[in-house]
């Protein structure tokens, strides 16, 4: 140290010298070189671009910390570069504004937090004073953000509230639906309490009605009988006795049939039990169906394994449904297949089956069949033979009186097997049903009535069609009623009605019916609306949309008498609609109408000029431009046997209603009419000019299902035959002018 209070100092490069108050000056800048030099996070030390992605440079220079929820345990270091005033500053203040509420004094150059929560901080720290100017310390800050976790977020908690909401809404939801589904089956318990009384009232009364029936028929049945009994009757009036017989017979197993149904219902039929021998039991009843299963050629059978099987059970009630069974089985079995009746022990119980490779039951109708009032379809037969609905429900009261059990297995379109298990013993029955003075009824009071069903069925099943042809050579020159009904009394009824003055073609279902009605082309169809196979209605559609038969007049005969019935009947195209029972006067007169009308519509046609088109000058542009179009698509069609008004329509680019309006307000003729104009049109130019063509050929050319139709159109059109305009043309031309 020198005089004037340098000191000096040597080293490598050269000498310092410097005054030692020189030490205690401020540094330029006013930096005192207080700063934060160390991070550590998780005990870890971070450093710049260590991978962490914490530090993009040196803490020092770092004035924001931004870390994630799982880097909360923090340590920071922090120094300073003045060494001259490191004397007296062993202490220093900190704080971590968010978390400390106030200062806290240390001697350490280290901070530590654990466990932060998520949120914004600031780290404070302060010099507490130099030595040499008693004055404040310098203070250094950080920012610090900790983010929150995942599951933490705005995002996560909405997430947490549209799943809680979601639950909440399903569980009312699954609360609403089952309060819905509570009340409907409240509701529909007491609908069906409400239709079971009503069904209650209704049986009730026919029954009680029932009763009265039975005096005024066996009356009827009496008095008919001793007529029939009668030598000299003239067979038309035997044949009508006959039917009456019948009828009378088949309400009065009807009302018997009611009446044990009710009796069974009230728990007023009560069983009178003794042993019967099953097998003979059973064989008695199969051998009164051989001589008709003979006749309709079916493989009829009968199997046990040839041991006695002492059985318990009610004689009368039993007979009732083993045959009752075997006469659905022959209702539904068509000729040619077969039935077969077993009587068979197994274990505790004794099964009577009957089993057939008819018509079968579909799966909806098998789980059914039991109830009261059920009717299969008569789509499955095909033969229309519908019951009451009652006779199954009788039988399965009866075998469950018996403690026994029916079921049914089948396969639609390949049979059925009835099964009736009975079990063994008589433990099972009341002492009452076992003790009963015992009359010799069993069988022989109940034979009369089954004999009668056999009577019933022999004459349903054995109805033979007419010969169409000698029909037809017979009463040549008569109007021709094509009649269907799959009902044959009702059948043969309209036959006897309508054969004095029409020529008859019958059919048993709508699709027989509309391929007869193209083969026959009758003048006017009567037909029934409920029917197998094809519906009256459906087949009233096809043959007004069939460009041969559309102008034919169909009646259609139906019970149903409701407006929407009636309205859709005629939406179908009928041209008149009768409820049953119909008066016969009023049906005969009303067929004669719409005769009458058709041969005029067909006389108007025949009026109007062979070049019946409007002459150019009268249509405007428009309608002889649709005029023009529709008779070249119909002449391009004429040997389309697929032709009808809808294709024309689609041609046209029209609806079939605004067609039908537009040619009606163009020629006056409807599409139907103009269409047949044309084909006569063009069979009288072919006639005249084409030699090399016969009738048949012509009549096939224009697309005429048959040569005796279109000879029948050409007469009526031109008043003569085609052979005979061919011979003398001028008659034909007279003909059309007149």
């Amino acid at each position: 140290m020198a005089d004037d209070d340098r000191i000096y100092m040597g080293g490598v490069d050269g000498m310092i010298a410097f005054r030692e108050k020189d030490l205690y000056q401020e540094n330029e800048g006013g930096a005192s070189g207080f700063y934060f030099s160390n991070l550590y996070i998780n005990n870890v030390k971070v450093s710049p671009d260590d991978g962490s992605g914490v530090l993009s440079q040196s803490l020092s220079f770092t004035k924001h910390l931004d870390l994630s929820a799982g880097q909360n345990n923090i340590m920071i270091d922090f120094s300073s570069s003045n060494y001259v005033e490191l004397e007296g500053k062993d202490e220093y203040l900190y704080k971590l504004e968010g978390f400390d509420k106030d200062w806290i004094l240390t001697d350490q150059l280290r901070v530590n937090y654990t466990n932060l929560a998520p949120g914004n901080y600031v780290l404070k720290v302060r010099e507490s004073g130099t030595k040499v100017r008693n004055e404040e310390g310098q203070e250094i800050r950080l920012d610090i953000t900790i983010h929150r976790p995942w599951f933490a977020t705005f995002w996560a908690f909405l997430l947490y509230f549209l799943v809680v909401a979601g639950i909440v809404y399903s569980f009312w939801r699954v609360k609403m639906a089952r309060r819905a589904l509570a009340l409907s089956l409240a509701e529909e318990k007491n609908e069906k309490e409400r239709i079971e009384e009503v069904n209650k009232v209704k049986l009730r009364f026919f029954t009680n009605i029932s009763h009265e029936f039975r005096t005024p028929l066996t009356l009827i049945i009496g008095q008919v009988e001793m007529l029939l009994q009668m030598e000299k009757l003239a067979p038309a009036v035997n044949k009508r006795l006959h039917g009456i017989h019948k009828n009378a017979i088949n309400l009065r197993l009807l009302i018997t049939e009611l009446l044990d149904f009710r009796k069974q219902e009230q728990g007023f039929m009560k069983l009178k039990v003794e042993r019967v021998e099953a097998v003979s039991f059973v064989q008695d009843i199969y051998r009164l169906f051989a001589d008709f299963a003979r006749k309709r050629n079916i493989e009829y059978a009968f199997e046990n394994t040839g041991e006695e099987i002492d059985l318990w059970f009610d004689p009368v009630q039993m007979q009732k449904v083993v045959f009752n069974l075997l006469s659905n089985a022959f209702k539904y079995t068509p000729e040619g297949k077969s039935i077969k009746v077993s009587v068979r022990r197994q274990q505790r119980m004794v099964e009577i089956a009957v089993a057939d490779t008819g018509c079968g039951i579909s799966p909806d109708d098998k789980q059914k069949i039991f109830e009261r009032f059920y009717q299969v379809g008569d789509e499955y037969s095909g033969k229309g033979l519908m019951g009451s609905g009652i006779g199954l429900a009788l039988l399965k009261g009866i075998v469950d009186a018996h403690k026994g059990v029916i079921k049914v297995d089948s396969v639609l379109g390949e049979g059925s097997t009835f099964r009736i298990c009975l079990p063994v013993g008589n433990g099972h029955f009341t002492r009452e049903e076992l003790e009963y003075e015992k009359t010799v009824r069993a069988f022989s009071d109940h034979q009369d009535m089954l004999m009668d069903e056999i009577t019933l069925l022999n004459d349903t099943m054995e109805r033979s069609e007419a010969d169409l042809d000698m029909i037809e050579d017979k009463n040549e020159g008569m109007p021709r009623v094509l009649l269907v009904e799959d009902d044959e009394e009702v059948l043969e009824m309209l036959v006897s009605i309508f054969s004095p003055t029409y020529t008859v073609y019958k059919a048993t279902n709508g699709q027989v019916g509309f391929e007869m009605a193209q083969q026959w082309h009758p003048d006017i169809v009567v037909s029934d609306v409920m029917m197998p196979v094809m519906s009256g209605k459906e087949m009233c559609y096809k043959i007004k949309n069939c460009l041969e038969l559309a102008y034919m007049p169909v009646v259609l005969l139906t019970a149903q008498t409701s407006e929407d019935c009636t309205i859709e009947g005629y939406m179908f195209g009928a041209d008149d609609y009768i409820t049953k029972p119909f008066n016969v006067k009023l049906l005969l007169t009303r067929c004669g109408n719409l005769l009458k009308s058709r041969k005029k519509l067909l006389g108007k046609v025949a009026q109007v000029e062979v070049t019946a088109i409007p002459e150019t000058g009268i249509l405007n542009v428009v309608d002889q431009e649709l005029l023009d179009k529709a008779t070249r698509i119909i002449k391009r069609n004429f040997d389309n046997p697929d032709f009808d008004m809808s294709m024309l329509a689609s041609e046209l680019n029209m609806g079939r209603s605004k067609m039908f309006a537009r040619l009606k307000e163009v020629v006056g003729l409807t599409p139907n009419e103009f269409t047949l104009k044309l084909k006569l049109e063009e069979a009288l130019r072919m006639l005249q000019e084409a030699p090399q063509y016969n009738i048949s050929e012509i009549s096939y050319q224009l697309g005429f299902a048959s040569p005796r139709y279109f000879s029948r159109c050409f007469k009526d059109f031109y008043g003569v035959s085609p052979l005979a305009y061919r011979k003398e043309p001028s008659n034909g031309k007279e003909a059309g002018r007149n």
